[in-house]
């Protein structure tokens, strides 16, 4: 999906982050066990892949600086025979050596004795090890672990943390990262569009949660999480993920979902009128949220601190219920908002960056307002996911419909055409 070109430029700026004399190590953890004979699927950690493009557990990449010097070495482990007869896994030291382009592939029995710092004392100063910075202080992993051992080892020697260095490369994406976040919306711009043109009064939220399913499947896309779709009081809960309520007429539902493409993200939020047009209240606090977005939407540029965008959403946002009555002060908006504006999307869906740093060209984000009406059953959030350009931004997901105007037509072009359809057969 994307180019060892890419992975070879990544590694490059981790190694400037090292200093002479030192060592790096990045895992790509551990497979978990699920149930029974039953593993999770395996992801790699994000900034393991982003450095070498290896998907398989169990890795470790070393990096060497001595004298200006870099040395890359990728250790792996041995699939055996039956994990190539039971689940289609096969690779060797070529195989990888090829695949990634890095040019010192070995095995893991071999990791131990090939670190300099156990096989000449002296030879290194500095110990730098990626460990994930949401992780709570005493969770034990494979990172963490190994960086302890090393301290019992030698505890002179300083250890360094490079996932927030990993984090700052992240925010800024390549041009080939971004078509693959071009893609991830496409594709997810076709299933909320399948959704609609299915959504229906009597569906079971499942149901049409389904539709999206079916065009994330038959595009050989992933999902980016768990879809949620909410409808009537269901939307009023955050991260709702029961999906089995049955819809009425007159709902609203909210969709929060996106594909996954070559291991980058989609992250959209859309609200529908199940019945094909929403009521006249629904339309006035639907159309106060995308206020809220477009006003935010036109202030994304290079140099606008990313922060302030929730506030610029939230003004406009309380600006339109003072005048529809809903609030008598601004402040009052905090009854029916309760979350960010948006975040940093990548190979996470809430990707690694820094909230408080100003946008830059080229940055991949998503702005989510929304508010929440508990006494009328009513929940709306309108999300996008967007591109930082030169002089503005461009709304990756754009091809969804979004203004009311857009959705009602989309809707009743295709109420039209089923009904045709089943009177023509």
């Amino acid at each position: 999906m994307i180019s060892k070109d890419f992975h070879a430029s990544r590694r490059a700026l981790y190694a400037s982050v090292l200093k002479d004399d030192s060592v790096g190590f990045v895992f790509a953890g551990r497979e978990r066990e699920w149930k029974g004979d039953e593993m999770y699927p395996f992801i790699p950690y994000a900034n393991f892949y982003y450095l070498t493009g290896f998907t398989y557990p169990e890795a470790v990449l070393m990096v060497v600086k001595r004298n200006g010097h870099v040395r890359e070495t990728l250790f792996i482990d041995h699939p055996d025979e039956k994990a190539k007869r039971w689940t289609g896994v096969s690779y060797t030291k070529e195989s990888v050596k090829e695949q990634t382009g890095i040019g010192n592939v070995d095995y893991l029995e071999r990791f131990e004795q090939a670190i300099p710092l156990f096989g000449e004392p002296g030879l290194i100063r500095q110990i730098y090890i990626d460990i994930p910075g949401w992780e709570r202080p005493f969770v034990k992993n494979e990172a963490r672990e190994f960086a302890s051992r090393l301290h019992d080892f030698d505890p002179t020697i300083p250890i360094y943390n490079t996932f927030q260095d990993l984090a700052y490369f992240r925010q800024v994406k390549t041009k080939e990262e971004i078509a693959l976040h071009r893609t991830a919306c496409d594709i997810t711009a076709i299933g909320v569009k399948n959704i609609l043109s299915h959504l229906r009064p009597g569906m079971h939220e499942y149901e049409i949660e389904a539709y999206f399913d079916f065009s994330l499947k038959s595009h050989h896309a992933d999902h980016a999480f768990p879809t949620i779709a909410a409808s009537g009081i269901n939307a009023c809960c955050m991260h709702y993920d029961a999906n089995d309520r049955q819809m009425e007429k007159g709902d609203l539902i909210l969709f929060d979902l996106g594909a996954r493409w070559g291991g980058y993200n989609a992250d959209v939020s859309r609200t529908f009128p199940v019945s094909g047009r929403f009521t006249e209240q629904q339309k006035a606090l639907y159309e106060v949220v995308l206020k809220g977005l477009e006003v935010a939407i036109a202030a994304s540029k290079p140099g606008q601190p990313k922060n302030e965008l929730q506030d610029l959403s939230k003004q406009a946002m309380a600006k339109e219920l003072l005048r529809l009555g809903i609030i008598q002060e601004p402040e009052e908006i905090n009854r029916y908002y309760f979350h960010g504006s948006g975040h940093y999307i990548g190979l996470y869906t809430h990707d690694v960056g820094d909230d408080n740093a100003p946008l830059e060209e080229d940055m991949v984000f998503t702005l989510e307002p929304g508010l929440y009406f508990d006494d009328l059953g009513i929940g709306i959030r309108i999300e996008d996911t967007l591109l930082v350009t030169k002089d503005g931004c461009e709304v990756l997901s754009g091809g969804i419909p979004k203004t009311v105007e857009e959705i009602e037509t989309f809707m009743q072009e295709y109420a039209a055409s089923n009904e045709t359809a089943s009177l023509t057969v």
